[in-house]
């Protein structure tokens, strides 16, 4: 059967390649197929990026995979039949062929004219020439700069009105227009910085479009001096500045539904609310809405005020429309607030396996569902239920098929606004600040091992304080566990190891967190980001003091309220970069994580360790069967203790992404890193090729990759990878490489080295 499939692809191969080799066999008389341009320099070589001379040139060649028109070829395929699957694999599949059109190519020699115009080169000139080959033409364009012209200086209007003494306080400083490149770019710039300052300084409506310069070539050779102006303003009136007037809401708005049919009319803090019907309550939309009447309006706080009512969750769609209303000599902006209601409640649903097939077949699965009702009380407060489960079975030997499972149930209730004492964050400090009540519960049963109980609660608060950063404090997270059970073996392997009999005591942890985000991504926008995050969380100091003061002459281990208490600082960061290309992108990702106990702590506990492994992390091996360090294959046997952990993370990935066709997107990918323990104990024994040391660690790295196919419809993506081992850090030095050993046609390699993960969403 599988050789029969080899062929049957193999086939199909053969023929893709043989209709790609006939790009153009459904041309018309009198038509050629466009391969693309290239950018040829007689002379010097202008000082601008290539991306942006290409990105000039306005037709494109057909798509291609491995220097192959693939979309192209399965257009032809399915051509001259008028069948309905076939317009369906052309339209969906496939690509129509680039025809070379003449007027395109001169539009593309203009518009990189002005390209070298925009950069300074306003002497510049392209020539184009077409290359013909059979049926085939691609485009030739000579690009000759000249010199590049300098701007000397830079003059801005000297009027002794409201606004000409605005842009002389708010204009750029003068010296960093001297003897720089003359650049379009950056005079557009100063007239939008210009617009937005007036923004922001009650200048409402100010646009770059009312700024125009004046430009002087002919003090000097190939020298520039530029002269801004303002243009009158549309109205015919000159430029006033504008105050906040009548703010109005419609807090359950729907586009059908007539403005008259709000009956009504609710007045809070000098808001008026215009509704049909209770929703959210307006108290709490006034502590959304930012500026008063009569405050100098600012146009970026009409922003923010939209955002945090966005923020609030309740709402599918907020749109604010202003209307300038004259009053005596002063100009006020009349706002409406119209917001459409969010599904109140929703359920979802998310995915993850991942397969190994060795001797002893493995499936680790996990399947997580979501409950979330957005205005419980009716003052936007978020109510979620999440149910989390996770399954690792195995066939083979003399092993249970159900080999562990964890279940979670999780419930959290997040409040718009500082729930708090003290309200420390004001006004528009607190662009998006919320507080939220946690409680949660988690089962672990590993066969032939143990069976764990975990149950936390934490209370905390989460601030935005600008469209980049975030910021989340729980300054209470309190966590019991307790070991429910547990087999001779598993005892047996405990009395062996005291540090990790240490991590499955009862205990209680009580800990403080504080986490940092960083995001520059943007929704929507096809743009390089990057995202930074960072946790600490030290537990047990409060606990230690408490207990401490109670009895400060105690020689062993503190306990509170009767139970042992864990102490630790736990430390997790990370930093990811996505970068674009055209079509394809590329992501790198690095994260490390670091736990040390410390104090009435002798290890850190079971569920604060770390873990690699799975399909958001190393995907060459299964979630948490990989480390920690060089610790040997046979210990991960299924008879034994197969939940690695450690206290010391490292891990980074690369990806790469492409589209292959249509909704169907590929991947290749390089994941490496390993998990260690930070010290070994003077009575643990077989944990030396686990503890992390300086001039090893590097050598204990595992490394691993491979390819991945995403079904993405853009709110639903499904993703199945491919992953093997590159190298091995649990084999001898010298052999841990294992590039020698790939043999994808020998099916005991692929048994013992390939995974498959099944997930919902991108890794990261």
């Amino acid at each position: 059967m599988t050789k029969t499939l080899l062929h049957i692809s193999g086939l199909s191969v053969l023929l893709l390649l043989a209709v790609s080799c006939q790009p153009t066999r459904t041309l018309q008389e009198g038509q050629y197929l466009y391969t693309g341009a290239k950018l040829e320099y007689p002379g010097s070589k202008p000082e601008v990026s290539s991306t942006a001379l290409e990105s000039a040139i306005a037709q494109q060649p057909n798509q291609s995979f491995l220097g192959m028109p693939v979309r192209l070829g399965i257009y032809n395929a399915a051509s001259g039949k008028d069948r309905k699957f076939n317009r369906w694999v052309q339209r969906k599949l496939g690509e129509p062929p680039a025809i070379f059109d003449f007027q395109e190519a001169e539009t593309s020699q203009l518009r990189l004219e002005k390209q070298l115009l925009d950069q300074g080169y306003l002497q510049g000139r392209v020539q184009m020439d077409t290359i013909r080959k059979k049926q085939t033409v691609s485009a030739v364009y000579r690009l000759s700069p000249g010199t590049r012209y300098e701007l000397t200086g830079m003059d801005w209007p000297a009027d002794t009105n409201d606004i000409g003494r605005f842009i002389q306080k708010a204009h750029s400083d003068s010296s960093v227009w001297q003897n720089q490149p003359y650049q379009t770019q950056r005079l557009s710039e100063e007239r939008s910085r210009l617009a937005n300052s007036g923004n922001e300084n009650g200048f409402y409506g100010l646009s770059p479009r009312h700024f125009y310069y004046f430009l002087d070539t002919t003090a000097e050779q190939h020298n520039v001096k530029a002269f801004l102006r303002l243009a009158e303003s549309p109205s015919g009136n000159p430029y006033q500045r504008h105050y906040i007037g009548q703010t109005k809401v419609y807090p359950v708005y729907y586009l059908e539904e007539p403005e008259w049919n709000y009956k009504d009319t609710v007045e809070e803090e000098g808001i008026l609310y215009l509704q049909n019907r209770d929703f959210v309550k307006p108290q709490v939309l006034s502590r959304t809405i930012l500026q008063d009447k009569g405050d100098l309006f600012v146009q970026s706080l009409q922003q923010k005020s939209t955002n945090r009512l966005m923020g609030l969750g309740a709402y599918k769609f907020v749109n604010l429309k202003v209307e300038v209303r004259e009053e005596g000599d002063s100009l006020f902006l009349d706002r409406s607030f119209y917001l459409t209601p969010n599904l109140t409640q929703n359920f979802s649903a998310e995915l993850e396996v991942s397969s190994l097939s060795t001797a002893s077949s493995s499936l680790n699965g996990g399947v997580n569902l979501n409950y979330a009702h957005r205005n419980l009380f009716g003052g936007a407060e978020r109510f979620n239920l999440k149910l989390s489960t996770n399954i690792a079975t195995q066939i083979g030997g003399e092993v249970d098929f159900i080999n562990s499972y964890n279940i979670g149930l999780e419930a959290s209730l997040r409040l718009p606004g500082m729930v708090a004492p003290y309200n420390w964050l004001k006004g528009e400090q607190a662009w998006q600040s919320s507080t939220t009540a946690q409680l949660r519960g988690d089962f672990q049963r590993r066969t032939n091992n143990f069976s764990l109980f975990s149950l936390s609660g934490s209370y905390g608060f989460d601030w935005q304080p600008g469209r980049l950063h975030r910021y989340t404090w729980k300054p209470v997270q309190l966590t019991r566990t307790q070991l429910l059970s547990s087999t001779d073996q598993f005892e047996d392997r405990l009395a062996g190891n005291p540090r990790l009999r240490a991590s499955f005591d009862d205990n209680l942890i009580l800990s403080t967190i504080f986490e940092y985000n960083y995001s520059e991504k943007r929704p929507g926008k096809r743009e390089d980001y990057l995202t930074m995050f960072a946790s600490v969380e030290p537990a047990g100091n409060i606990s230690y003091g408490i207990a401490s003061l109670i009895d400060p002459d105690k020689t062993n281990a503190y306990r509170l309220l009767g139970m042992p208490f864990a102490q630790f600082i736990r430390v997790d960061a990370g930093i990811q970069y996505h970068w674009y290309q055209k079509q394809a992108d590329w992501l790198a990702r690095l994260n490390i994580g670091v736990a040390q106990p410390y104090g009435n702590g002798s290890s850190i506990p079971y569920i604060r360790q770390f873990f690699v492994g799975g399909s958001n992390s190393i995907r060459a091996w299964q979630i948490r069967t990989l480390g920690p360090g060089a610790t040997p294959v046979e210990a991960l046997d299924a008879e034994t203790f197969q939940d690695q952990t450690g206290d010391l993370k490292l891990e980074a990935n690369v990806e790469y992404r492409f589209p292959i066709i249509s909704y169907l997107k590929g991947a290749a990918f390089v994941d490496a890193g390993n998990i260690w323990l930070v010290e070994q104990g003077p009575a643990d024994t077989g944990t030396e090729s686990g503890v992390f040391q300086w001039d090893e660690f590097y050598r204990q790295i595992a490394i691993g990759g491979g390819l991945g196919l995403r079904l993405d419809i853009s709110y639903f993506v499904l993703r199945l990878d491919i992953a093997f081992p590159f190298r091995k850090p649990y084999n001898e030095p010298g052999n841990r490489w294992v590039f020698d050993e790939v043999a994808f046609g020998s099916p005991n390699w692929r048994t013992e080295n390939i995974v498959y993960n099944l997930a919902i969403g991108y890794p990261f």
